[in-house]
């Protein structure tokens, strides 16, 4: 009895600390190898580059824990942000109008899936991939290809304007990930999704909605791809059809590298802040080293394979 003790006490420290034990090495090899690792400006960029992929990361979490998986949370993010422009151009640079077509077309996409998913009994992974493609396609025949520019002044300063010498979308991000956790881990619905993510079948006998907790959770992801679409066209002044691009991998990735099982039942909103903190210090380490893209696409994808394999590692 004693031996099983220690043992799952080994396990349970390995399986918290995976993560951070990573993210410590990083910092400490980054900071010995570039001086201006460590320099504000830095880690301002740091979160800058966390941002968007936080705010999405978050919404896939409740998915993955529910056991499904979103594959279009790219398509999501650029058409969303499409919608939005189009939007504030058609009822003259309203920005209340456009952040809600942008946030109403995420949440669309999202119980589109949804519904695929338990109405139709398409594999999530089937029925997302699918709207991946078609929500790609519907912002380029949107756009043309071409992106939407000269959105209002106010609309960036929803992303770039300064308060507490942080940029607004810094504290957006900051913002999803406490509404995430709250809804998480303190709520009757939080606890629902673990259970379904569990076990399907004992949920369901347990008198757990089941279809109705996975179309919701596919509705939070879709309204944080929709967030997160605002608030990039908002960063850059304009709504691009591809802007959304890798997203659905580095989300993701994240989501799983931060502990989320694969399988549904287990995860944390702050394991995911984790996880996006190590690919965001990663994109920031090979820019500071110079690092050519194309070895950055290599690192990138050693990252997605520990993140598919981290639960895996962790166990042992």
């Amino acid at each position: 009895m004693r031996l099983a003790l220690r043992s799952r006490s080994t396990a349970e420290w390995i399986d918290v600390g995976f993560v951070p034990v990573i993210l410590l090495v990083l910092v400490v090899a980054l900071a010995i190898l570039s001086p201006y690792f460590f320099s504000p400006r830095n880690f301002t960029e740091i979160l800058l580059q966390a941002a968007i992929l936080g705010i999405v990361s978050v919404g896939t979490t409740f998915v993955i824990v529910g056991g499904d998986l979103d594959l279009s949370i790219g398509a999501n993010v650029a058409l969303s942000g499409v919608i939005c422009g189009l939007a504030m151009n058609a009822s003259h640079n309203s920005i209340p109008i456009g952040i809600a077509a942008g946030l109403g077309c995420g949440v669309l996409i999202g119980l589109i899936n949804g519904l695929i998913s338990t109405r139709l009994h398409v594999p999530a992974f089937v029925a997302t991939l699918g709207m991946l493609v078609i929500g790609q396609g519907v912002a380029l025949t949107l756009t043309n290809g071409s992106s939407i520019a000269n959105l209002p002044d106010a609309f960036g300063a929803l992303a770039n304007g300064n308060f507490l010498g942080l940029p607004g979308l810094v504290w957006w991000m900051f913002l999803t990930f406490v509404a995430g956790y709250l809804l998480l881990h303190r709520t009757v619905y939080g606890i629902r999704t673990f259970a379904v993510g569990g076990n399907r079948e004992a949920a369901r006998l347990a008198g757990i909605r089941v279809d109705s907790v996975r179309v919701a959770n596919f509705a939070v992801s879709g309204l944080t791809g929709g967030i997160g679409g605002v608030l990039l066209a908002a960063r850059v002044q304009a709504a691009q059809p591809t802007g959304g691009e890798i997203f659905t991998l580095y989300a993701t990735a994240a989501v799983i590298l931060g502990g989320t099982s694969l399988y549904g039942g287990r995860g944390s909103i702050l394991r995911t802040l984790l996880g996006v903190a190590l690919i965001a210090l990663l994109q920031n380490g090979l820019e500071l080293l110079g690092v050519p893209y194309s070895n950055q696409q290599v690192a990138v994808g050693i990252v997605f394979i520990i993140a598919a394999s981290s639960e895996l590692i962790r166990r042992r």
